[in-house]
Order: structure tokens, then C-alpha cells, then sequence
């Protein structure tokens, strides 16, 4: 197999003499890589002297440390995902025959068999109404490069066995996730277990759908890191029936995402301090101290720029996006991009925040 020069310039290999200059412009070729006993193939994503990321055939992404690196080499020039027929065809053989596999434009969804096609249109659907809601308000929305995977389980048991199978550990209440390293959603089937009904298993499907939506269509990174504030924000906003119904410039109460403004509300009046825009923005503490007064302010905050500053919003989603993955994004990096997009003085966002949200509770 051949080494070509440009991955030879990006990529350490341990032992060999090859060193890392600057960042060169990314390949397009399909390459191996070859970490221990292990070997990996597809497009370099993202690459500097320390670090690489993979982004492989089925739209999995892979990294690791180039002093790791034993082997490389280019397999061919172009790289390829596999196809929606490829890629279902190995859905079917990874789950085996208790599932059946569906595909729709956009999604190919494994699940137990008889409700395979009720959640791919459902993905779909989803799909559809995110493109038309962001298109309208001025985001630009990339076609997706890889077929979009959902796995529904038959039941949660099989589902938390998967859920460590990919290096998470699940945490109480969990009931899905959209993981960026898969890019796969997966979920159980709660309405079969009785444990909920098939509405309270769409509003799952919803908030990871928005997810998936989002990190493949160029408004998140999926290798960046995302402010989680934004990317809860978008998943809740798209919670609400009325932001996906084609009527969505109707009134804008149609499309509260009434669970999370009560809750948002509450956080107000009982634990909210005064003037916290500023520390909510500057890192993800909140989520790990109080997720769901977390889930609200982030919901509110996007709900409120989406609706009366849309274009700055697109404007800020794309520079997150745009920024060079693989540098680390502090606090203050995170305020100023903000500040950036909608004004230097947050307290006078911040006042414009709650009186948003007051005028909506009258």
C-alpha cells in the first residue's frame, strides 16, 4: 500500500522519524490506521501534532494520540460512506433477526420487528421539520453526509447493554441518547414495555432526533466542543408541538415548550441569582448541579433568541461551529463569542430575557 505525503506530514508514527509540521489541509482519501493491534479506516477529520480524528465509513468517529499511531497508509483516493443499502445491510446482521431495519430518505432505523417502519417515518418526519423550521429563519442547513442510524431495543435491559458497549454508564432515567462518536440514536421501546405511552416514546424520539439533526447538518460539531446550554436548548425548543407544525409563524405562545417554561419559571422565582447569565454561559456547571433548572434556562434562553433575534442566532451557531475543533474553549472564549453575536452588555440581554418571558406568562 501506498504512504502519501500528506498524511505522512500530519500524522507521528511511533518509532519512526516522521514528525508533524503545520496544520495541513485535510485529506479526502480513504486511509488505515493502524493503533496497536487495532485498525482503523477512513478520512482524517481533523488532525494536529497531538491528535486525530477518523471519521469512518458508517459516520462513526474515532480519535487518537499520533504518538499511538503504528502504521498508516492510503487505501484509496476518494473516500466513500458506505451506501443506505451497505449500511442497512450491516444493521441487519450487527442486531440480528429479532430486528427488522427500515430506511427512509434520510434514516435507517433497526428496531423489533413490526415497528421498524413506524419509527423511520416518525426520524423522518422529524428530519423534515427541523430543515423547515431552520431554513426559514435563516440557518444553513448541510445535507447530511451519512445515512442517520437509529437502534429502538426491545427493552431497556438490552438497551443499557448496549448504551456500555459504547463506554457510557447509564444514568437513572435514561431512556435514550444520541452519542456523537456513533452517531447513532438509540432508545428503547417503552411504550411495549408499558412503561410509557407511544407520545412519552415520540418526545424522546423528538429530543434525540434534534440532536442527531443538528450535529449533521453543520449547526454543532461533533467534534468541537458545544456549549451544552446551546445544544439542549435547540433539542428542547423542537420539544414543542407547535415549533414542528408547518404553521409555526403562527402565535408564538403555540409554540412554548410548555413543561420547560413552567419549570423555568419556578427557577426564577426560587433559586435563580440575579445578573447569572454571564456564569451560565461560561460553562456547563449548572448541568451537573441541577439539570433540570439547567434544561429550562437553556430552552429559554434559546427560545428567546430564536424568536426575536433569529439571524444572530444563526450567525452565533455558525461560529461555534466554525472554530478549530481541536483547540480547547474556555470561558471567556465562550462569553465573547456570545457577546459578539448579540452585544457586549448581557445585562441588557439578560433584563430582555425575563421580560420576554414575562410578557409570555401574562
Amino acid at each position: 500500500m501506498r504512504t502519501s505525503w500528506w498524511l505522512a506530514s500530519m500524522l507521528c508514527c511511533a518509532g519512526s522519524c516522521l514528525t508533524t509540521t503545520c496544520r495541513a489541509e485535510l485529506p479526502t482519501s480513504l486511509v488505515d490506521v493502524k493503533i496497536g493491534k487495532n485498525q482503523f479506516s477512513g478520512r482524517v477529520a481533523a488532525a494536529n501534532e497531538r491528535d486525530c480524528w477518523l471519521l469512518q465509513r458508517d459516520g462513526r468517529l474515532s480519535s487518537f494520540h499520533m504518538d499511538d499511531v503504528a502504521d498508516f497508509s492510503e487505501v484509496e483516493p476518494r473516500f466513500r460512506p458506505f451506501s443506505s443499502i451497505d449500511l442497512r445491510d450491516r444493521l441487519q446482521t450487527e442486531f440480528g433477526r429479532g430486528f427488522e431495519v427500515k430506511t427512509t430518505t434520510h434514516y435507517i432505523v433497526a428496531a423489533r420487528k413490526g415497528t421498524a417502519e413506524r419509527y423511520a417515518t416518525l426520524f423522518e418526519q422529524i428530519y423534515r421539520q427541523c430543515h423547515t423550521y431552520f431554513v426559514a429563519r435563516g440557518f444553513r442547513m448541510d445535507e447530511p453526509e451519512f445515512p442517520l442510524v437509529a437502534v429502538v431495543f426491545p427493552d431497556q435491559l438490552s438497551f443499557a447493554k448496549y448504551y456500555r458497549s459504547e463506554g457510557a454508564m447509564p444514568l437513572p432515567g435514561v431512556v435514550g441518547f444520541y452519542l456523537t462518536a456513533s452517531n447513532r440514536v438509540v432508545l428503547y421501546d417503552r411504550a411495549a414495555t408499558g412503561q410509557a405511552t407511544e407520545t412519552d416514546v415520540d418526545d424522546t424520539v423528538i429530543h434525540e432526533a434534534t440532536h442527531q439533526v443538528a450535529f449533521n447538518t453543520g449547526i454543532h460539531s461533533r467534534i468541537g466542543q458545544n456549549p451544552q446550554w446551546v445544544v439542549e436548548g435547540l433539542a428542547t425548543l423542537f420539544e414543542a408541538d407547535g415549533i414542528r407544525a408547518r404553521q409555526a409563524e403562527g402565535d408564538v405562545s403555540d409554540r412554548i415548550n410548555s413543561e420547560r417554561f413552567e419549570w423555568f419559571q419556578n427557577y426564577r422565582r426560587q433559586r435563580r441569582p440575579t445578573d447569572s447569565l454571564e456564569a451560565f454561559l461560561r460553562d456547563d456547571t449548572l448541568f451537573k448541579r441541577a439539570s433540570l433548572d439547567a434544561y429550562s434556562q437553556s430552552w429559554a434562553l434559546t427560545f428567546y433568541l430564536v424568536e426575536t433575534r433569529p439571524a444572530e442566532f444563526a450567525r452565533y451557531l455558525k461560529a461555534i461551529s466554525a472554530r478549530d475543533p481541536l483547540t480547547r474553549y474556555d470561558a471567556d472564549s465562550r462569553v465573547a463569542n456570545f457577546r459578539d453575536a448579540f452585544g457586549k452588555d448581557l445585562g441588557v440581554i439578560e433584563n430582555g430575557l425575563l421580560r420576554f418571558h414575562d410578557r409570555l406568562a401574562e
